[in-house]
């Protein structure tokens, strides 16, 4: 029997042959066995277990619609709830084998509405909006540490509007891609021992987690900050206004100012700087970067003192003893030398010291009258040696004069000088103690400068260091020098001028500072510093001196005419003579 797929390939060959050729076919009706059908191979294909696209086919409940209870294969999911033709829908509960469950709406197979979620491994937990299992659209989120944030989720990320709350910050603003970016308000908690936080706040623009853009950060000792930042660090212009009254309005560059003050410069014409006693002098002080421009910062708080050389005492004199408990220590300066503290105020002096003419003229008037007196004496002796003669009025005129000398300082035995104790009355001044004054008062910068006037050099307090040993130096000078020759007249008058203008300078010493170079110091006290930043600090000589003489105007007399003179006195004589 011939198939009748038999009959379909002969069937090309057939219509080939002519009509002669072609054989007889005989038709006929196939029997229902007879038939033979193609043999049809199918690909099995495997249902995806997910949550998104559930098995089509669910033996609960019945019709695939009601309430029921389905694990799958992979026994990793487990769903109780609603369904809907095969379909989780309406509300249930998604539990995954590692401990983390959904519970809420469901759309369509997928978790899709509101619903609370839990995390096992991050132990986090979200209430809130969800599409296709995608945290999506307005939540709260809880943190282990409880910390919890409050806004927009986009895909699983924190995005648009939000507020961030943990233990040490607060932030309320815009989101993107999990980040900070946009507007935003930042509060940090109050300060904490591992310095994690500092009670700052800000509020300004954020781009990647990151200050950047105009923002205010108010600190929380009270410091302000208006500007523009950048990287989370002040860059470009800004105004800040610091606690310790340090204003800075200008430019700025990675957290620092484009022109930051390094050191400061004392402006003076002339070093040293020469000053008088009782005159009032100014001091001008500038706040300089390194290429020495004038930083313009306001309010920077700077302070100015005196200071004089420091004198080590000797072990075992009583002013070694004395410093023992003193808290003044000596401070280094650039010249070489240390110095301590002395007192310098703006408190106003009363001028009535006398200048170097005066002095002069007193010495001189003094030294006069000491050359007078020597004559008188030298006349008396000579008298009284014409009216005494022999032996015996000799040595009576010798030991006269023995005793003037005496009484005059010089010992012609081998002895030093003598200073006498009394001084003419004229050489004498009333000592009155003064109380110290107060010092000068800090200056707060403007546009980078600070200017103090009428300052003065105030009196020495007493037993002030470096004088006392100043003194007991020159003493010890003294002692050293008696037992040396006798010196003659002249340089007996010069110790008696030179112990007078000692006198004359120690009774001053009660109103005005001692003569002689002193050190004026700057320094930079602001409180706290500016930046954490402290300025070098700057050094300058005084040369303190006598006031100036004041210029007296000549009185017109009559010259002195020398030949009437000596006609007068020879009429004189002549008048005698007769």
């Amino acid at each position: 029997m011939t198939s009748v797929l038999a009959l379909y390939r002969n069937h090309d060959a057939l219509m080939n042959m002519s009509s002669n050729q072609q054989p007889t076919l005989i038709l006929r009706r196939l029997s229902v066995d007879e038939y033979v059908l193609p043999k049809i191979h199918t690909k099995k294909i495997k249902r995806v277990n997910s949550e998104r696209k559930p098995f089509s086919v669910n033996p609960f409940p019945k019709l695939g619609t009601g309430h029921g209870v389905y694990v799958f294969e992979n026994q990793y999911f487990r769903y109780e709830g609603e369904w809907v033709k095969g379909k989780k829908h309406g509300f249930g509960k998604l539990l995954l084998k590692d401990g983390t469950y959904y519970e809420g709406q469901f759309n369509q197979g997928e978790i899709t509405g509101t619903g609370f979620k839990f995390f096992s491994e991050t132990k986090c937990k979200y209430k809130g909006q969800f599409l296709k299992g995608e945290m999506h659209g307005r939540g709260i989120m809880e943190f282990p540490d409880s910390s919890e944030y409050e806004g927009n989720f986009v895909h699983n990320r924190k995005n648009g509007y939000g507020v961030m709350r943990t233990p040490l910050t607060q932030y309320d603003g815009g989101y993107q891609g999990n980040m900070r970016h946009g507007e935003g308000r930042m509060v940090y908690a109050p300060m904490r021992y591992d310095k994690t936080s500092n009670g700052d706040r800000y509020e300004g623009y954020w781009v990647a987690d990151k200050r950047h853009g105009p923002g205010v950060l108010h600190c929380a000792d009270g410091s302000i900050f208006d500007g523009n930042f950048d990287n989370d660090e002040f860059h470009g212009h800004g105004l800040y206004r610091h606690i310790s009254g340090v204003i800075y309005d200008g430019m700025w560059l990675k957290g620092f100012p484009a022109k930051m003050a390094s050191k400061l410069h004392i402006v003076v014409e002339n070093t040293p700087m020469v000053i008088r006693q009782g005159t009032p002098f100014t001091i001008t002080v500038q706040c300089l970067n390194d290429e020495n421009d004038v930083v313009g910062d306001e309010g920077r708080e700077i302070q100015i003192t005196a200071g004089f050389k420091y004198y080590q005492p000797s072990k075992g004199s009583a002013l070694f003893d004395m410093i023992e408990d003193v808290e003044d220590k000596p401070i280094d300066t650039p010249f070489g030398y240390q110095v301590v503290h002395y007192p310098l105020t703006n408190q106003e002096q009363e001028n009535d010291g006398p200048s170097e003419e005066d002095e002069e003229q007193e010495l001189s008037q003094s030294q006069t009258q000491l050359d007078l007196k020597e004559d008188e004496d030298e006349n008396q002796n000579n008298k009284e040696e014409e009216i005494k003669e022999g032996e015996d009025g000799e040595k009576l005129a010798e030991n006269e004069k023995q005793d003037d000398e005496k009484e005059d300082g010089v010992d012609n035995s081998g002895g030093g000088v003598e200073e006498p104790d009394e001084i003419p009355n004229n050489t004498t001044t009333e000592t009155e103690s003064v109380p110290l004054p107060p010092p000068v008062p800090n200056c707060r910068s403007e546009e980078g400068v600070c200017v103090w006037n009428e300052v003065y050099l105030a009196p020495a307090p007493p037993m002030y260091r470096p004088f006392v040993a100043m003194e007991e130096a020159e003493n010890d000078k003294k002692s050293s020098s008696r037992g040396k020759p006798a010196i003659n007249k002249d340089d007996r008058r010069s110790s008696i001028v030179d112990k007078m203008r000692r006198q004359k300078e120690k009774a001053l010493e009660e109103k005005y500072a001692k003569t002689g170079e002193y050190v004026l110091m700057v320094h930079d006290v602001t409180n706290p510093p500016f930046l954490g930043r402290t300025i070098e600090p700057a050094f300058l000589l005084l040369k303190l001196k006598r006031p100036e003489a004041k210029k007296r105007a000549k009185k017109e007399g009559k010259k002195w005419d020398t030949s009437q003179h000596i006609r007068r006195s020879m009429v004189a004589t002549e008048g005698l003579e007769d």
